[in-house]
């Protein structure tokens, strides 16, 4: 009587990785069943995926129970020194069914392993199907202690998570960023406590893109920012009042779009010298502050019920400005405070062209004050003013000339207002005037 022996395949371990690689996680755990290779394979791979699925009400807690087991058996093969190892390029975990009293510990141990691996790249989803009386306390909470041992992660995103304030006052003590190595971070209906964004972003030395959509900050707190690597920020749909951005050097790109929360009222972006493009929708905005930008900025903002505009920047700025409601603005040019950046226009007319065309984007205001060094430098000549249409038309109330060296002969003062009419002739009034200090503190 023949004998028939099962027969046992077996595959290089780089075959069985990057055949699990394109599996789903739950496909791949009934894969390592098959034998103690694949079930070694399937843990020691580079990319990991838990995705519970479903975010409708078909989830139920028995494939909530399932997919825990999953995670539970990942990290019961995690003791095993030798995966210990391998480095885990990226962690994503989508929980569509976080249950905050019992999976919290689980989520701990996950972002443990995955520190331990040395992950690069970590995607945290914490949805809340089952919670019928679900408020902010039961998001899982990520405190200091969270992210100590996260020093080789370059890419952070969260959803439905609780940031707690990390601010340390240990005076005399050498402070180790927690994030040295994070680029690029992602948060999404995320809860902050008070100033927690602020410290959060201290902790990131090295960050460059950093996304808030619809969080929530405490307190209506504000949205205060200080970054040295920053080059991309972009907030939506988010609830703080005033977003304030002091000394981001490297800001390139910054976004804001909010049409339905009332709050907000102020964004205020200083020193941002190399901030080439700004996108902002806003329906509540009230007072928007741009002290420093590229001289090639490119701005389009949207603001129905903005009241307030200073922008110190370039003559070469592109500004498309919708605001139907703007009664104040106030322009200080950079080129004004340069005699070599207003020589390196050329042409008959030098600057001019490009003053009236920047100029003719503020029409909308009611009220426009131009910041200068000296009086001369907005009196068009005369042959420019009859071959061209004034660059403020509308319904300009009041045009005023704030200079340090404002006109003093009877000649000088008589060649402004004549060429402050042209600028804008409908309005009712219009005057030079001297300042005593630097016009700059109007800001």
């Amino acid at each position: 009587m023949a004998v028939v022996m099962p027969l046992e395949f077996h595959l290089p371990d780089l075959v069985i990785q990057n055949i699990i690689r394109i599996l789903p996680a739950k496909t791949a755990v009934r894969m390592s069943f098959l034998s103690k290779q694949w079930d070694r394979a399937w843990c020691l791979c580079s990319i990991l995926d838990f995705d519970e699925g479903s975010d409708d009400e078909n989830l139920d807690h028995d494939q909530h129970r399932k997919f825990i087991n999953i995670l539970k058996k990942y990290l019961e093969l995690f003791v095993k020194d030798e995966q210990k190892k391998h480095t885990l390029d990226k962690l994503r975990v989508r929980m569509t069914g976080y249950l905050y009293k019992e999976d919290a510990k689980i989520v701990d141990k996950l972002l443990s392993c995955s520190f331990e691996r040395n992950v690069k790249e970590l995607d945290i989803t914490l949805g809340r199907l089952f919670q019928s009386d679900w408020d902010w306390s039961h998001y899982y909470i990520i405190s200091r202690m969270s992210l100590l041992d996260a020093k080789s992660l370059t890419t952070l995103s969260l959803k439905y998570v609780r940031i707690k304030n990390m601010d340390i006052h240990n005076e005399g003590t050498v402070h180790i960023s927690l994030l040295p190595s994070l680029k690029i971070m992602s948060l999404k209906t995320v809860r902050f406590e008070s100033d927690a964004l602020f410290f959060l972003i201290q902790e990131c030395p090295s960050i460059e893109y950093l996304s808030l959509t619809s969080s929530y900050f405490e307190k209506d707190d504000n949205i205060n920012l200080v970054s040295s690597s920053l080059k991309f920020l972009e907030v939506k749909h988010c609830n703080a009042q005033v977003i304030v951005v002091w000394d981001a050097p490297n800001l390139e790109s910054f976004t804001f779009i909010s049409l339905s929360f009332s709050l907000l009222e102020s964004i205020m972006l200083y020193d941002s010298y190399n901030l080439k493009n700004i996108d902002v929708h806003a329906q509540h905005l009230k007072r928007l502050h741009i002290w420093g930008c590229h001289d090639s900025l490119k701005a389009t903002i949207t603001a129905p019920n903005l009241v307030s505009f200073d922008f110190s920047g370039y003559l070469k700025s592109k500004v498309s400005l919708i605001a139907p409601s703007l009664r104040e603005t106030t322009i200080s040019l950079n080129e004004f405070w340069d005699e070599d950046l207003l020589n390196a226009f050329n042409g008959p007319w030098k600057y001019f062209p490009t003053l009236a065309d920047l100029l003719k984007e503020f029409s909308c205001s009611e009220n426009v004050t131009l910041i200068a060094c000296n009086f001369k430098v907005v009196i068009f000549p005369d042959e420019f003013r009859h071959t061209f249409s004034s660059p403020l038309p509308g319904l300009i109330k009041s045009l005023r000339l704030m200079a340090l060296n404002p006109p003093r002969t009877e000649t000088e003062y008589s060649d402004t207002i004549n060429s402050l009419c042209w600028v804008a002739p409908s309005a009712e009034t219009i005057f030079p005037q001297l300042v005593d200090v630097d016009p700059l503190d109007a800001f």
